[in-house]
């Protein structure tokens, strides 16, 4: 039988037992979950006012996951009424582990077990030690620690806030120096500097708005940075400041860095590296903007899929961008790219027989998102890779993603028909078609990458490390004039 598949009285029971004490986190560990889906389950249950542990088994059972299996995880806990919940639909051969277990047929939780949960250190799961600390203290509680003069946060500053927690909480003192030293590499910043950097948030500084922030230049320490200003939505705050602290520790050459953050004050800021060259969107739209070389835009493409391969392959777990555009790409004074604007990114499916995972709704960009997601909900990192291609297609044509005066107003399948009848070099971006810096073969070549990367089936996309071999490959110098 699958979790899904549950009797409702049976799911009904279950969740009132695992919701008491918050028992389903400790669940949701042993099924590999981090702290930053337990984070975002619990967000998701407050929002609609539901049972986490539901949301928790909803989760796990769009991963085909069975009751059985969950009968294993409980019995690793020792729970004993959610045992005895599930003896009545789990095969015979189960009941031998409950009758182990509970031999009497006792119907309440293991004392032991309690005890020992409460007098011992709790148990630091490996993926724990990448989380970052603030992090932690966030979800506890705790008010992180500031630094006098705005800068870093020592150790010496973190230990002490430490030692104030619970022993119940106490898992933080066994976070080794290498994680503590990366954690005070995130600087707390005062929310008066960071509003005074920006000349009190002054329209003139305005970036760039989205969603869930808006966006200031501002000049802060005798540096230039870009400020990310987040709405006054508590669950905004929340997963936008744990994406981007948790991404912190992944430091790449092709990600916008994050210099520090400010929370408690009137709003929660995140403070990145000013990316002078603006966004590839502003550098392929605005007319008064001398247009990319064949160069410019195969740097832009490769540190894309550079980063975006980083992200996938950076531990076991892929980390889905989820939004991935022009205007998500930002770029140095070098025109060297780096991605931005992570409050979307959400982890992937874990372990190789997983391909996939189903979500309850969809976030991201319409015309960058692939045919699985936007009907099945199927989360996984060909959604990037589907991204990814069309970011190729305007690269190389310069045309707008979404145009109702074409015949066929999406960018994917314009490019697809077109192809199918003209040679694809006549796409190439009109500013430099028939010019000096016009490159027919590099225009055939992104848009051969971008219509195999935006695949209406999921499994024929190439993976973005395929992606990025293929760019690197390329002889550049070769075909510039």
């Amino acid at each position: 039988m699958y979790i899904y598949n549950l009797p409702f009285e049976i799911n009904r029971e279950l969740c009132r037992i695992l919701d008491n004490d918050d028992d389903w986190k400790e669940l949701a560990g042993h099924m590999s979950y981090k702290m930053f889906d337990i984070k975002e389950i619990e967000q998701v249950a407050r929002r609609s006012s539901s049972s986490p542990t539901n949301e928790l088994f909803r989760t796990w059972g769009q991963q085909n996951h069975r009751v059985g299996e969950l009968f294993i995880l409980l019995y690793r806990m020792k729970h004993i009424p959610a045992l005895t919940c599930l003896v009545p639909v789990v095969e015979e051969k189960f009941h031998l582990l409950y009758k182990k277990i509970c031999p009497n047929g006792i119907r309440q939780r293991d004392t032991t077990a309690i005890d020992d949960k409460v007098l011992k250190k709790p148990r630091l799961r490996s993926d724990e030690s990448f989380i970052p600390l603030p992090v932690k203290l966030i979800e506890k509680g705790v008010p992180l620690p500031v630094s006098s003069n705005g800068i870093n946060v020592t150790t010496t500053e973190i230990d002490s806030t430490d030692v104030s927690l619970s022993s119940h909480d106490s898992m933080d003192h066994g976070i080794n120096d290498e994680i503590k030293r990366k954690v005070s590499a995130i600087p707390k910043l005062p929310y008066e500097e960071l509003r005074e950097a920006t000349n009190n948030w002054s329209d003139r500084n305005l970036l760039g708005q989205g969603g869930f922030a808006n966006v200031y230049k501002g000049e802060w320490k005798q540096l230039t940075v870009a400020v990310k200003r987040l709405r006054n939505e508590q669950v905004a705050w929340d997963r936008e400041l744990i994406a981007e602290l948790c991404l912190n520790q992944y430091r790449h050459d092709n990600i916008v860095p994050l210099y520090g953050y400010s929370y408690g004050g009137a709003e929660v800021c995140l403070v990145y590296q000013y990316m002078c060259g603006g966004t590839l969107h502003t550098r392929l739209r605005v007319k008064e903007i001398p247009p990319l070389t064949w160069i410019q835009r195969h740097r832009v493409a490769h540190g894309v899929a550079r980063g975006l391969q980083f992200l996938h392959n950076m531990s076991g777990t892929p980390l889905i961008h989820g939004d991935i555009k022009p205007a998500n790409i930002l770029l140095d004074q070098c025109l060297i790219p780096k991605i931005s604007d992570f409050g979307l990114a959400r982890k992937g499916p874990y372990g190789k027989d997983r391909t996939h995972i189903k979500v309850s709704r969809r976030l991201g960009t319409r015309p960058y998102l692939p045919d699985e997601y936007l009907h099945s909900y199927c989360l996984s990192p060909a959604l990037d890779v589907f991204s990814f291609g069309v970011v190729m297609l305007e690269i190389a044509t310069g045309l707008t993603v979404v145009d109702q005066s074409r015949e066929v107003h999406k960018l994917t399948d314009y490019i697809r028909i077109a192809a199918k009848k003209v040679d694809t070099a006549i796409h190439e971006d009109v500013r430099i078609r028939n010019t000096a810096f016009s490159q027919p073969q590099m225009c055939r070549d992104f848009i051969s990458i971008g219509l195999d990367c935006t695949e209406t089936d999921r499994t024929l996309r190439p993976n973005m490390l395929t992606v990025f071999k293929t760019l690197d490959g390329m002889n550049v110098c070769k075909q510039v004039p």
